[in-house]
C-alpha cells in the first residue's frame, strides 16, 4: 500500500500598474490655485491581468479529502481514528493485478487513484499536488490540467498492475500526480514559461525524486507503490511532450483543450460509476479475495476500543478466541476496570502472537496500539526498562491516537 507522497511557493508574474500622476497642490481654502499646470500626454493603461485561481487544483483536492473521509467513516474500525483496513480499502476499489486481469474489474484503475490508505498518506499527497498544481494550471489552463491528472491516474494504475505482484492491493493519487509532475518538468523546460517555468521545474525535480527511488533503510518506505510513481511520470513525460508540441508559439494556452477537458469528464463520470456499480461495504465478500478464516468476530459486531467493557470483551473471547482484535479489547478491559495487570498483558501479548491470522483486515495501527498498552502495563509491573523499549519509539504515535493512555506513559516516564 502506498502511504504518504513516496512513501514521503510559488510565485507569480507580476504586473504593475502605471503610477499615478502627483496630485495638484491644494490651498488651505481648498481651491484650485489660480494658474493651471500644462496637460501631460495621456500615458497608455496598461491593461492587469486576470488572477488564475487554480480550480482544478482545489477542486480535487476537496475531492480526495472527501472521499477518504468516506472510507474513514465506512470501513469497520476498532478505534476512533484507525485506518481503513486493507479489505475494505479493497472492497472500496484498490487495484491489484489479480482482481483486474484475473476478475476482470478493470474500474479499478480509476477508483485506486482517489482512494488512500491513512491520513498521512493523504496529506503527503494533497500538500505535493497543491504545490504542483497552484504552478501548473495557471500556466496550462484548467482544462488541461484536469486531462493530465486523468491521464497520470490510469498511468499510475497501469504501472502499478503491471510491474507489481498480482496480489499487492495499492491506492492513491501519487500516480496522478507524478503524472502532473512529468508534465510540469517538461513545461518548465519551456522558454514560454520564463522564470517561473524554470523554479517550477525545479521544484517538479525535487518532488519526482524522492518518489521514484526506494528507500530501503526507512521502513515507512516499505510499503510505497514504486511502480505506480513511474507509470504516472512516463505518461506524464508523454503527455508533457504532446502539450509541447500543440502548444503554438505566441498562443496564451496549449491547443486541444476541449479534447484534454473531455478525457477528463470520461474519467470523471467513469469512476463515479464504478463506485456506485464496483464497490462494496468495507465487510462484504470481494469477488476474487479468499473470505477472512472462519472463527473471527463479524465487523458489524465488533465495538470500538473506546466503547468495551469488561463483560463484552469477556464475550467475545469466550466466542471467538482466535480473533487477534478480542484479544486487544479483553487487554485493555482487563487494564482499565479490572486493574489486573498479569491477565492484560497475557491478552496483548496473545493478540500479538495472532495477529497475522488476520492480516488482510488490520491496519498497521493494530500493533502499535497493541505494543503500546503493553508498554503501559510493564511500566505498571515496575519493569521500566522494558516498558521504554516497548513504547518509546511509539510515543509520538500515541499522542496523536490515544492521548490519554499517552498521559500515562508520560507519568510512568515511559514518553519524555
Amino acid at each position: 500500500m502506498a502511504g504518504t507522497f513516496g512513501k514521503r511557493g510559488t510565485s507569480t508574474a507580476r504586473s504593475y500598474a502605471p503610477r499615478a500622476m502627483a496630485a495638484a497642490p491644494v490651498l488651505a481654502s481648498g481651491r484650485a490655485p489660480a494658474t493651471e499646470m500644462p496637460a501631460r500626454a495621456a500615458r497608455p493603461a496598461t491593461a492587469m491581468p486576470a488572477l488564475r485561481v487554480p480550480i482544478v487544483t482545489i477542486v480535487l483536492i476537496f475531492v480526495l479529502a472527501a472521499v477518504f473521509a468516506f472510507e474513514v467513516h465506512s470501513a469497520p474500525r476498532l478505534y476512533p481514528g484507525m485506518s481503513p483496513p486493507v479489505r475494505s480499502l479493497i472492497a472500496y476499489g484498490a487495484i491489484d493485478g489479480e482482481l483486474v486481469f484475473g476478475h476482470g474489474q478493470v474500474w479499478r484503475i480509476l477508483t485506486a487513484p482517489l482512494l488512500h490508505g491513512s491520513l498521512g498518506h493523504l496529506i503527503g499527497n494533497l500538500v505535493v499536488f497543491a504545490i504542483i498544481g497552484v504552478m501548473l494550471e495557471p500556466l496550462i489552463g484548467a482544462r488541461w490540467f484536469a486531462g493530465l491528472f486523468t491521464i497520470g491516474a490510469i498511468g499510475g494504475s497501469l504501472g502499478s498492475v503491471l510491474l507489481n505482484e498480482p496480489d499487492i492491493p495499492a491506492v492513491g493519487a501519487s500516480g496522478a500526480i507524478m503524472g502532473v509532475l512529468g508534465a510540469a518538468f517538461l513545461c518548465g523546460a519551456s522558454a514560454r514559461t520564463g522564470p517561473r517555468g524554470k523554479r517550477m521545474q525545479k521544484w517538479a525535480l525535487w518532488l519526482i525524486l524522492p518518489a521514484l527511488i526506494p528507500m530501503a533503510a526507512d521502513a515507512s518506505h516499505l510499503n510505497t507503490d514504486f511502480a505506480g510513481h513511474l507509470g504516472g511520470i512516463l505518461i506524464g513525460l508523454v503527455t508533457g511532450a504532446i502539450l509541447q508540441m500543440v502548444w503554438a508559439p505566441g498562443e496564451d494556452r496549449p491547443a486541444l483543450g476541449n479534447l484534454a477537458a473531455g478525457i477528463a469528464a470520461f474519467g470523471a463520470v467513469a469512476a463515479l460509476a464504478a463506485f456506485l456499480l464496483g464497490t462494496q461495504p468495507g465487510d462484504a465478500q470481494v469477488a476474487g479475495v479468499p473470505p477472512p478464516p472462519a472463527g473471527l468476530v463479524p465487523e458489524g459486531e465488533l465495538p470500538a476500543l473506546n466503547a468495551v467493557d469488561s463483560d463484552t470483551a469477556r464475550a467475545l473471547v469466550t466466542r471467538y478466541p482466535h480473533d487477534p482484535r478480542v484479544h486487544l479489547l479483553r487487554g485493555y478491559a482487563f487494564l482499565k476496570y479490572d486493574h489486573d495487570l498479569a491477565d492484560a498483558e497475557e491478552q496483548l501479548r496473545q493478540a500479538l502472537a495472532t495477529k497475522d491470522v488476520l492480516a488482510a483486515q488490520l491496519a498497521p495501527e493494530f500493533t502499535k496500539t497493541v505494543t503500546v498498552l503493553l508498554a503501559l502495563v510493564v511500566a505498571y509491573e515496575n519493569r521500566p526498562d522494558e516498558a521504554r523499549a516497548l513504547g518509546n519509539p511509539l510515543c509520538g504515535f500515541a499522542e496523536e491516537r490515544l492521548d490519554t493512555i499517552y498521559a500515562a506513559l508520560q507519568e510512568r516516564k515511559v514518553c519524555d
